[in-house]
């Protein structure tokens, strides 16, 4: 992943600033964004970062996505 410079915290993700703006717009009841530079990060909060990771959430969150699913990238309108 290319241009990493925000990441959900509670998800234990690093995202794009596109899919950080998706996540923004789902409400921080679902996704918690943080700035990987701007923002001030918790102990508490990059244990979660590097207990997670996109690896091991892609493998929890997409276990029931079909095969057919056509994920978005960074260049998808």
């Amino acid at each position: 992943m290319q241009n990493v410079e925000w990441a959900s915290y509670n998800i234990g993700i690093f995202l794009c600033t596109r899919c950080a703006g998706v996540h923004r717009a789902m409400g921080a009841h679902i996704s918690k964004v943080k700035h990987l530079k701007l923002d001030k990060w918790e102990d508490s909060q990059l244990e979660r970062m590097k207990e997670v990771g996109n690896v091991k959430a892609r493998l929890k969150y997409e276990q029931r996505v079909p095969a057919c699913y056509r994920r978005p990238t960074e260049d998808s309108p």
